[in-house]
């Protein structure tokens, strides 16, 4: 769903979301060397002949004008850390060093792809029934296109939640309901539809790529309709972890399923191939519950996607455009767009008084409130590494207590819950909203009272200070009158 499984140094901070940046694949710069070597050169000769200037291309010795890897040695030395976990699931067996993370949970993640949440209120919008299935699968490439950034989000804690009441209209609840394995549950709500996420994590390191699988049920309900959708996760590969230029690759089937229609889309996102070939390719058909072809899809995972409709004879309509990249010129160093500079990451005055808190290092709260984040974003390493490390200390205490009182841990806005279609659904409670509003009340109760308090010791200054007021000129008025009748 989006940057969470890279492992060094982030994407330029000139990029944006169909800006391709990666060793391996296709460039917008092409690659240049003033001291080259003969073999560097017949490469670059091939890739003349081939027509693929623009494939960059990883070179040792002279300088080639770029700019050198600032992590390159930490990389190298992040190997050594897991060198001994190669062909196993690394997501909890191995602490990382802080620098390969950005400053942004899991949690906050699940909620970038909202930034294309835009598609979903067109879906309940669409009166045609084959239209409003291409619409969720343009909100997959939109999901998908925020997936370009190779640094690390942090783990969250057990327990730990993240909000969003949007101005766009929408408000965003997610909550770590499982620590291993590690499973995040967000639930969006907005006039329109109502969009359950979940990811459960898993990976496999080979050295110098991590492959991530991800488990997990997704299911949009659009309000206007009554349409129930569901669909499941693609695989991830992240390139080039220890050398070479970090990538990130989304490849696989992806089936979206109208359970109230029979209707089902099928949507191919291609695995990059030798020289770049296929990457970022889309294809897809939405079927009705016959399996007769009615939309042919294609496009670009990190730029649009195009629809078209097909008659009843076979016939191929033109192409429409059902999802389109945002091209924004990204200035954050951590390569974060504007929706998660402004949304996600940013404490306003109000929420500083609805989230929820917990004393450090003790947990969970809101991703934002972290230690660990906060103290990355303003660039302080030493201190964010200290404070992750205290945080998963304290976890680590708290799941041996657990464990030593065979207690379970009890999830608090989530319920897992049976299911006959999908044998189990995260069932969302509603008391984060409840809890929030009562915060905020008691917030606007205790400033009221401050306010009420501030205003009484007022009042009682200026009644003090009448009060003498009046009385020293009482006594001056009396003492200088005794004075000039009987002095």
């Amino acid at each position: 769903m989006s940057s969470w499984f890279g492992w060094g140094s982030s994407s330029s901070t000139t990029n944006n979301n169909n800006q391709e940046n990666t060793a391996g694949e296709p460039s917008n710069t092409p690659s240049s060397s003033t001291t080259t070597t003969e073999s560097a050169g017949m490469w670059g000769y091939m890739k003349g002949l081939l027509g693929i200037e623009s494939l960059k291309v990883e070179e040792t010795g002279g300088d080639d004008g770029k700019k050198p890897d600032p992590d390159a040695e930490k990389r190298k030395g992040l190997f050594k850390t897991l060198s001994s976990f190669i062909g196993k699931d690394v997501t909890s067996l191995v602490s990382l060093p802080v620098w390969v993370f950005e400053p942004v949970s899991f949690l906050q993640v699940m909620s970038e792809p909202l930034q294309y949440e835009d598609i979903l209120k067109k879906a309940a919008k669409e009166p045609n029934q084959y239209l409003r299935l291409a619409y969720v699968a343009g909100f997959q490439c939109g999901l998908y296109s925020t997936a370009i950034r190779t640094r690390k989000p942090f783990n969250p804690l057990l327990g730990e939640t993240f909000e969003i009441v949007s101005p766009r209209g929408f408000k965003f609840i997610a909550e770590q309901v499982s620590h291993h394995p590690p499973i995040g549950v967000s639930e969006t709500e907005s006039d329109s539809y109502i969009l359950q996420l979940e990811t459960e994590i898993h990976t496999k390191f080979y050295g110098n790529s991590s492959e991530v699988y991800l488990h997990g049920i997704n299911h949009l309900d659009l309000k206007p309709t009554g349409e129930h959708f569901s669909w499941g996760h693609l695989h991830t590969v992240c390139h080039n972890i220890i050398i070479g230029s970090l990538w990130l690759d989304h490849h696989g089937e992806l089936e979206i399923t109208n359970h109230t229609t029979g209707d089902k889309c099928i949507l191919k996102f291609s695995k990059c191939g030798w020289l770049g070939v296929g990457r970022y390719q889309v294809t897809g058909e939405i079927l009705d519950k016959n399996n007769k072809t009615r939309v042919k899809l294609h496009g670009h995972w990190n730029d649009h996607l195009k629809a078209a409709l097909v008659a009843e004879d076979g016939t191929v309509g033109e192409d429409v455009i059902i999802w389109e990249a945002r091209k924004e010129v990204i200035t954050n160093r951590f390569g974060f767009t504007k929706f998660v500079e402004e949304e996600v990451n940013n404490i306003t005055p109000e929420l500083q008084l609805a989230l929820p808190k917990a004393p450090y290092p003790m947990g969970p709260t809101d991703s934002r409130l972290r230690e660990d984040r906060r103290l990355l974003e303003e660039g302080d390493l030493d201190g964010a590494s200290k404070a992750k490390y205290q945080m998963e200390e304290v976890q680590r205490a708290q799941r041996r207590d657990r464990e030593a009182k065979t207690e379970e841990w009890e999830t608090k806005y989530f319920k897992k819950v049976d299911d006959p279609t999908f044998q189990y659904r995260w069932k969302f409670n509603g008391n984060y909203w409840v809890e929030r509003e009562e915060r905020l009340k008691a917030a606007k109760e205790s400033k009221e009272t401050k306010q009420d308090n501030l205003s009484s010791g007022i009042n009682a200054e200026y009644f003090f200070f009448f009060f003498f007021f009046f009385f020293f000129f009482f006594f001056f008025f009396f003492f200088f009158f005794f004075f000039f009748f009987f002095g």
